[in-house]
């Protein structure tokens, strides 16, 4: 008789091997997968647990405001909408709230820090990172002048002016991305020329003139033709297809000064044309008819050059009637319309006019975007040789007043790289002469009009804003010292731009420190003439002023310089200097 004993141990040997896989297989297959369930409802019941014990709790912040906060057994959370984002000017965002991805994203500055990209620098070459930039869609711009071709400006003023930072800005972007973007596209648009001539005789006609139909692909959004007007009755319009709100606008250029620069034609409809038109339907089935104002002078004797960025015009003209959606923001064109809202449909001329072949619409145009500009600073410097703000500038509560006409340290700066770059560009000695003449502003004190000031008695400070006592700005500052390095890479012709390079460096690396609060930059130092609180650097500024600190190392090669910097890049991630 056979025991049960060896029964089961021979069975136990027989069934070693499979016994002993099917555990391996249990261990390392099935209970993985089979306990997957069981461990998310283990975190799901910790999450739940954690909630269960986050308590409400009263705070009291400053002895003074209360605020409802969280608490567990060990730590204490404050809101950070009501709270922290205020008190410490700190940058959060909950991103894909209620889905399993939800996350809560936290910076201390609200700003991108950036450095410049390439190790070297030159004169001829891309201003910063300026190709970035896109001036012409900022809400400050009221539009950019058919006149003259350059940006107007209402940031201080409801009536359009001329600021000339903001010019040189604009000149500076076209030219940076006449360097770095592919080259434009073109079509000629078909009329009827004179084949021996290359000319079309426009005249007064009941008809209403000349008519042409443009390239209908969305990308061809600048018009550029020759054309000389025989009278102020000379005239062009563009007909435009707005494409998201299914409306047609009509942007009139006409031979009248008008200080609005662009204006609404359309009976009843001003600023306040949401209000001013009740039906909504009817709102959208308006034709909208806008002009632009080319000045009341022009050659009769000589072809002028019209180069119009029609999107640009488009987004000035809606802007007026408040059509254009809120947020309406992306990286290229801020505040604006972008690529595809649009459509070009028809070019009409009206009035006695010659055109000369060919007219062009194109992708873009900034070189003769560049090219317009730079004429503006030769055209208009004045005696001292400056381009002065005609409009008056407060600073510090009105502490600091600079009344009509003062100039600006940043825009001889600006003014001294677009002239060197246009000269660059073209070898037209004129240019040169202008920025030499820019050259002498700096040479001039403050008190007389000029744009330097004395730091601490012995050390000239560029003066973005003028004032006395001296503000000392420092983004202002390090852009003029840009200008006049540029304007000194030409050796027949920048020695004494040199000179005040190298002074106003001195001056950067002994003052630097001041601007330094351990947490983050300063922006002025108005605190220091007027005894007053510090002027703290916006986190928009601090990046500008790290921009412009690896700026100047890449010039230089002044290492303190790149120390600094990167000390400041540290502040805008969070770091603080050390306490005693």
């Amino acid at each position: 008789m056979v025991s049960a004993n060896y029964v089961m141990i021979s069975l136990a040997k027989r069934w070693r091997a499979p016994i002993l896989l099917g555990s391996v297989f249990l261990i390392f297959v099935i209970f993985p997968y089979l306990s997957k369930t069981p461990n998310n409802c283990t975190e799901v019941t910790k999450e739940s647990q954690v909630q269960s014990e986050l308590t409400k709790t009263q705070c009291l912040i400053e002895g003074s405001k209360k605020l409802v906060c969280l608490r567990d057994e060990k730590d204490v959370y404050l809101p950070f909408e009501k709270f922290l984002k205020k008190q410490f000017d700190l940058t959060g965002k909950l991103y894909a709230k209620g889905t399993p991805e939800e996350r809560f994203e936290y910076y201390t500055s609200y700003s991108k820090v950036r450095v410049p990209e390439k190790l070297d620098y030159s004169s001829d070459g891309p201003f910063g990172h300026f190709a970035g930039y896109n001036v012409e869609m900022r809400d400050r711009v009221r539009c950019i002048s058919a006149e003259h071709g350059v940006p107007m400006s209402i940031q201080w003023d409801n009536v359009p002016y001329f600021y000339p930072i903001q010019i040189a800005q604009y000149a500076l972007q076209h030219y940076s991305r006449n360097k770095t973007d592919p080259a434009p596209k073109q079509v000629t648009i078909e009329a009827e020329f004179d084949p021996n001539t290359n000319l079309l005789q426009v005249e007064n006609s009941a008809d209403g003139g000349l008519r042409l139909s443009l390239h209908p692909e969305i990308d061809f959004i600048v018009l550029s033709f020759l054309w000389k007007p025989k009278g102020t009755s000379a005239a062009f319009s563009v007909v435009v297809r707005e494409l998201r709100l299914n409306k047609t606008l009509i942007l009139n250029y006409k031979h009248v000064d008008d200080r609005r620069c662009v204006w609404s034609e359309n009976t009843g409809i001003n600023d306040d044309y949401n209000e001013a038109v009740e039906d909504k339907e009817e709102q959208k089935q308006d034709e909208l008819v806008f002009s632009y104002s080319l000045g009341s002078e022009f050659d009769l004797n000589d072809y002028t050059k019209i180069t119009r960025d029609i999107l640009v015009d488009t987004t000035k003209a809606l802007s007026l009637v408040q059509m254009l959606p809120p947020n309406r923001k992306d990286s290229t064109t801020p505040g604006g319309l972008k690529i595809g809202d649009i459509r070009l449909v028809s070019l009409q001329f009206s009035g006695a006019l010659t055109l000369r072949r060919p007219i062009l619409q194109m992708t873009k145009a900034h070189g003769e975007m560049f090219i317009r500009t730079a004429e503006w600073f030769v055209k208009n410097q004045d005696e001292q040789g400056g381009w002065s703000v005609p409009v008056m500038r407060s600073i510090a509560d009105n502490k600091l007043v600079l009344p009509a006409g003062w100039h600006s340290a940043m825009a001889q700066g600006h003014a001294l790289s677009v002239l060197t770059r246009a000269y660059h560009l073209t070898k037209d000695i004129r240019y040169v002469r202008v920025a030499e003449h820019a050259v002498d502003m700096f040479k001039i004190n403050a008190k007389d009009g000029g744009i330097t000031n004395k730091i601490f008695g012995d050390y000239d400070w560029y003066e973005e804003y003028p004032t006395t006592p001296g503000s000392y700005v420092l983004n202002g500052f390090m852009y003029s010292l840009i200008g006049l390095y540029d304007f000194s890479t030409l050796k027949e012709f920048g020695n004494e731009s040199r000179k005040l390079f190298d002074n106003g460096l001195n001056s950067l690396r002994i003052f630097l420190p001041l601007y330094d609060t351990g947490s983050g930059s300063i922006y002025d130092l108005r605190h220091v003439g007027l005894k007053t609180a510090p002027n703290l650097a916006r986190w928009d500024y601090h990046a500008v002023h790290i921009y412009l600190l690896k700026w100047l190392e890449t010039i230089t090669g002044d290492k303190f310089l790149g120390e600094v910097a990167d000390r400041w890049i540290g502040y805008a991630q969070g770091k603080r200097a050390k306490h005693n």
